[in-house]
């Protein structure tokens, strides 16, 4: 019996509406939502930048809605973003709709307000019916097929998601809601309890594998979930991170993944912990090279692309002009030496355990659909060519940016968007409509950031010539 991939069976919406396991899974749907007397679902769809983006479509309309499609003018998945000059990113204001399909599979009702549900979608073109470029999902699914058609392997990954719980008072002004003096104080999550609380509870009834959590800065936490395949964990982690906003909110407070807030504090890192398994589930990256990092021959050539590939992709997982910012306020576990060790947390790659990778540039304000196929695709190219990455490194090698240009990922936007357009496995990252758009998107950002008066400037220069 031949059976077709996930991939091959969302890429069409029209082949995948008129089928009967959508179309029977749909039926189950409706039931599921009138008996739980939910009202309306929430069609939802990421952005590039990774924003929520979607339409509310009451339930006496949920089936044919699903059918159809949400309609969304093709902008909308650049954030309907004007560059400076007044074009609209990636795409012109004259440019057709695209159609949401839902992804049954991730319809959830929210616990926070159980008369509405929410279901993930994936974005097409009308006309062919095909899977935009731009989307995240439909992205990432494609290069989890492709990994598993080369290699017969299957990535998983996690992410640890810091992010802070800030209070803003009526001014603007914005402030920590704790004051930690150490990591993994206890008090910080104390004082914290009530969102960690909220969000193990809500995090539980959306189906979200929960497993623990740090307190690593003030008013930041960490809240782990289990390890997953790529499509299946971003998922999951978006749905995370929209839940984290909607509890902040219940308390007063913002949740921000903005990378750094605060200078002489620790930013908001993403981590990203990844592995491969076979058919079997058996860790393929384990084995006996590299010493105590002990790695196989396949996780060796893993690692050579993670690092081969780790300019360009600083990009993907620190997308912000303030990304940068970790960096430069060094001492704050913001590793920019491209090296790695076991256990070392000064290198940008940490074998925490052996058996899987820590990549560790990547911050909060990424897409995790992308930076998470970042790492599948460099280290699909390591095992492509057998790239070797040398020997670890059992130094601190993070305790000073002046190191040659060629030993360290980009420390500023502009060479991060260099080192992207210098790469060519980004085409193969992105398809052409999502490479150009999150080109765009970031040079964008850059030209902003150069085009804003910082509060520092006014104190630095206001009355300091002639």
């Amino acid at each position: 019996m031949i059976t077709t991939s996930r991939y091959e069976r969302v890429r069409n919406y029209k082949e995948l509406t008129t089928s009967e396991s959508f179309l029977g899974a749909l039926d189950e749907a409706v039931l599921t939502l009138r008996g739980a007397g939910v009202r309306g679902v929430y069609f939802t769809l990421p952005s590039v930048d990774g924003r929520a983006l979607g339409k509310f479509v009451a339930l006496d309309h949920f089936r044919n809605t699903a059918i159809s499609g949400i309609r969304l003018h093709y902008g909308a998945i650049t954030d309907a973003r004007v560059n400076l000059v007044g074009e609209l990113i990636g795409f012109a204001e004259e440019e057709i709709e695209g159609i949401g399909i839902p992804d049954l599979s991730t319809l959830r009702i929210m616990p926070w307000e159980p008369r509405t549900a929410r279901v993930l979608c994936f974005f097409h073109e009308e006309e062919s019916g095909e899977l935009l470029d731009h989307d995240s999902r439909g992205n990432l699914l494609r290069l989890e097929q492709l990994l598993e058609d080369e290699t017969g392997l299957r990535m998983l990954c996690g992410i640890e998601p810091e992010m802070m719980f800030l209070r803003k008072s009526a001014d603007g002004a914005v402030t920590h809601t704790t004051s930690a003096f150490s990591f993994y104080e206890i008090t910080n999550f104390i004082e914290l309890e009530p969102i960690l609380l909220d969000i193990l509870e809500y995090g539980e009834q959306l189906g979200l594998h929960i497993s623990h959590g740090d307190s690593e800065d003030s008013s930041q936490l960490e809240i782990n979930q289990a390890p997953a395949t790529p499509l299946d964990f971003a998922d999951d982690f978006f749905t995370y991170r929209q839940l984290c906003r909607v509890v902040a909110r219940k308390h007063g407070l913002i949740c921000t993944f903005m990378p750094k807030p605060f200078m002489g504090c620790s930013g908001n890192g993403h981590h990203h912990h990844v592995s491969l398994v076979d058919a079997d589930g058996d860790n393929v990256v384990l084995g006996d090279r590299k010493g105590v990092a002990r790695l196989s021959e396949i996780g060796v050539h893993f690692l050579g692309g993670l690092l081969a590939h780790a300019d360009a992709c600083t990009l993907v997982g620190a997308p912000t002009a303030n990304s940068y910012k970790r960096y430069w306020d060094v001492g704050y576990w913001a590793p920019f030496h491209k090296s790695y060790d076991y256990n070392n947390r000064t290198s940008l790659i940490r074998i925490p355990a052996p058996g899987r990778f820590e990549v560790r540039q990547f911050d909060a304000s990424c897409n995790c659909y992308h930076s998470i196929g970042a790492c599948l695709i460099s280290g699909l190219d390591g095992i492509r060519r057998r790239l070797d990455p040398g020997e670890p490194r059992h130094e601190n090698v993070g305790a000073d940016l002046r190191v040659p240009r060629e030993e360290r990922i980009p420390i500023t936007l502009n060479e991060a968007i260099d080192a992207f357009e210098g790469d060519e496995l980004m085409h193969e990252l992105f398809l052409p409509g999502l490479h150009n758009a999150f080109l765009e998107l970031r040079r964008d950002e850059w030209q902003r950031y150069w085009a804003h008066v910082s509060a520092w400037e006014l104190e630095f220069y206001l009355e300091r010539w002639p």
